[in-house]
């Protein structure tokens, strides 16, 4: 028996595993096949991963001349599996002849008959495919309907001496929601396909994006008439797809913003787009404070927060009923939480009323339905009886993702799943977010701050750097990084210089978290008279900020068990933060409770519990130290040297991104090993690198390291600490004459 695919001029073969998968496809032509299916059915039990069922696809889709960007087989369907998208014929075996048409899918066989699978004998199958090699010229909006990924550009404004950014801005918006709602369309967030405002080349948005077409258009205008025009281009070859002008004399864009996303949704889908409702007009002017009001929040600052917020008022004011509107002001409450200082309380008070309005006109808005579950997960953060409105907010969510699949919606849905302690769903929403929006530094600072948090810091820092990348010019990032690196000498300048520029910003502390940051950055350098002023303007402050300045002061005044037990506390109030769990591990080390450390490093990591299946990797190498200094308190010498000679090997291969800290450990674990030489030379290069001692991250100084401790009492150990005060008081010196 031979796997072929033949034609009437060539014959081609393709691997058993791979015809089972096409033979799969057929017997569910016009269906989607999940990956699952596919793997269970194919591979019978076999561990097989995404990656092998990918290459059989490409087997499969070569031997046909197919093309994963614009199909004409097999359509890739976004987070599900793949669809059979052409006419597929059933013959019988007499039904064979020489007058078949073209590309006939053949397995042979003595008596050109199918093997039987579950005691069925599959019909003879073949794949109709004439309209391929036809014209192909009847209509631009036939492959509309394979296309599975897009990206949505700004339109151009080439109306003369009149500047027409919002509503530009605003059609591409309304265009993204319309096509985000049609089902298996994978549809990039606006912060990635605006990136491309400049740069239209469709094979590069292609590449860059992941995307088969793009849709963009532009805005003229001729006496009192304006036209609209947009296309959809193919990202594979440039082809132009679909194509159509909009003229108005009416003076409602908004009537002709809704007329040209309801034509383009029905291109890709035209049996299921409802009609243009009369009641959706909106008043001009009204429209025009709503675009203003999007184009303020998206900046997300305190002073473009207010802007937005009166510019959605203004909006309202003409169309009380407007329910995007509605939408835009709750969230912009639910943003002044974030970005501007306000208590969660007084935006979700303020916030709630607009969205219940919305879906009071609209019960099945997809982003008010978001909305009101990014305000109850807030809401839930004050409540007493915050599970109901967890319930509730995760109700929400998913019905707004059936409805139509958002960036911005995983994204709030991330935050409500880590309050609910469900780390592979927010790590599944979060990477689904990222796939709809790539090129977006903000999400991926949310997502490189999430990971650091828990544990994941090496990986957290090297997806923040793809973010700067993205936005090396990001205004915040000076402070967003503390969330995620060390403190150096320069970024502790670089701190103290932003705040230099910034006077204004903390006579009140307009953002607890920038404030708190800085304190942060000064305490680690001693520098306390600068941080004491900031500290004393601070009007409110996190729980979780005075908390860490609590840790601070029992670090400084040893008071160890006062450490053990506030740690203990907050891990039992937060029982899926890995950093109050991994400092009680800590505290309870410096404190002498090598066992219950013990316990506690491997509460979070049970794994460990089996020494044949820990493997050191670039995130878990420091804990895997401080695991093989309690085995050494616990005299399981073996143990705990082969641990950390196993850490010391991986930590020389140079995988880990923050170069002064992987030094600082492999200092760590010489000096446990008793190999005092190794150990200060490390540590001499940690130093040398930059390395510091940063606040929250630990809550003691290099002088008072418990993984140092073996060797502090050397003479030429103690001079490098020396050294490092010195060069730290003097930091702190230059920074306090700045000011």
């Amino acid at each position: 028996m031979t796997n072929t695919l033949q034609s009437t001029d060539e014959q081609k073969s393709i691997d058993n595993k791979s015809m089972q998968v096409l033979l799969l496809l057929i017997e569910n032509s016009g269906n989607n096949v999940s990956k699952e299916q596919i793997i269970n059915h194919v591979w019978q039990g076999s561990v097989v991963n995404d990656e092998i069922l990918s290459v059989s696809i490409s087997k499969i889709r070569k031997a046909l001349g197919d093309n994963a960007r614009q199909p004409t087989f097999i359509k890739t369907i976004p987070n599900v599996g793949y669809c059979l998208i052409s006419d597929v014929i059933p013959l019988t075996e007499n039904t064979l002849s020489d007058e078949q048409p073209l590309n006939t899918v053949n397995q042979q066989t003595n008596t050109l008959k199918y093997v039987v699978i579950s005691g069925i004998l599959l019909l003879i199958t073949i794949i109709s495919i004439i309209s391929f090699y036809a014209n192909n010229q009847e209509s631009k909006t036939q492959n509309l309907a394979n296309i599975s990924s897009i990206a949505v550009l700004p339109f151009e404004d080439l109306i003369k001496n009149k500047d027409n950014i919002y509503y530009a801005e605003g059609l591409s918006d309304a265009i993204i929601n319309q096509l985000s709602q049609v089902k298996d369309l994978k549809v990039i967030s606006r912060d990635s396909s605006f990136n491309f405002r400049a740069n239209r080349d469709p094979s590069i948005i292609g590449d860059s994006l992941k995307v088969e077409a793009l849709l963009d258009g532009n805005l003229q205008q001729s006496a009192d008439q304006l036209r609209v025009n947009v296309r959809i281009i193919s990202t594979f070859d440039g082809r132009l797809l679909w194509a159509k002008s909009f003229d108005n004399q009416d003076t409602n864009v908004f009537l002709l913003q809704d007329q040209i996303s309801h034509e383009v949704r029905k291109a890709f889908q035209p049996s299921s787009v409802p009609q243009i409702s009369a009641s959706t007009k909106i008043d001009s002017q009204a429209y025009e404070w709503f675009l203003m009001a999007q184009y303020f929040w998206r900046q997300r600052t305190p002073t473009s927060l207010l802007k937005a917020e009166t510019y959605f008022k203004h909006s309202l004011e003409l169309e009380p009923n407007y329910v995007d509107a509605h939408i835009g002001l709750a969230i912009t409450y639910g943003q002044f939480h974030y970005y501007a200082n306000w208590r969660a309380k007084e935006s979700v008070d303020k916030g709630l009323p607009h969205i219940r309005q919305a879906l009071t006109l609209k019960p099945n808005h997809p982003m008010a339905l978001a909305a009101k579950g990014m305000l109850l997960t807030l809401k839930a953060s004050y409540s007493e009886n915050p599970q109901p409105l967890l319930d509730e907010a995760q109700t929400l969510f998913v019905h707004s993702l059936e409805l139509e699949d958002n960036a911005t919606t995983r994204h709030w849905y991330s935050s409500l799943l880590n309050r609910m302690g469900k780390e592979a769903l927010v790590i599944e929403n979060m990477e689904h977010a990222i796939a709809l929006n790539p090129l977006s530094a903000s999400l991926k600072n949310v997502y490189s701050q999430y990971l650091a948090i828990r544990g994941k810091v090496d990986t957290a820092q090297k997806l923040y750097n793809r973010a700067l990348i993205l936005e090396p010019d990001r205004a915040s990032r000076i402070i967003e990084s503390t969330h995620i690196f060390r403190n150096t000498p320069n970024s502790i300048n670089a701190i103290a210089k932003w705040h230099l520029n910034n006077q204004g910003f903390f006579e009140y502390c307009s953002s607890d978290e920038y404030c708190e940051q800085v304190v942060f950055a000064y305490l680690s350098i001693g520098l306390d008279k600068e941080a004491n002023k900031i500290l004393a303007r601070m009007v409110s402050k996190h729980d979780h900020f005075k908390q860490s300045l609590t840790l601070i002061n029992y670090g400084r005044n040893n008071e160890l068990m006062n450490a053990v037990s506030l740690l203990k506390q907050l891990s039992k109030r937060y029982p899926n933060n890995y950093k109050y769990k991994h400092g009680v591990a800590i505290a309870e080390y410096r404190a002498g409770l090598y066992t219950q450390a013990k316990e506690s490093l491997l509460d979070l990591y049970p794994q460990w519990q089996n020494a044949h299946t820990i493997d050191v990797t670039t995130d878990n190498y420091s804990a895997l130290t401080l695991y093989g200094a309690t085995l050494l308190k616990l005299n399981k010498q073996e143990s705990a040297d082969q641990l950390l000679n196993n850490v010391a090997q991986f930590l020389h291969l140079d995988k880990v991104q923050d170069k002064a800290q992987a030094e600082m450990v492999l200092a760590q674990i010489y000096a446990q090993l008793s190999k005092p030489v190794e150990a200060k030379a490390h540590l001499n290069i940690a130093l040398n690198l930059g390395w510091l001692e940063t606040f929250d991250r630990e809550w003691w100084t290099l002088k008072d390291s418990h993984l140092l401790k073996p060797i502090m009492n050397q003479i030429d150990v103690k001079e490098l600490v020396a050294t490092h005060q010195e060069n730290v008081k003097q930091l702190a010196k230059t920074i306090s004459l700045e000011f």
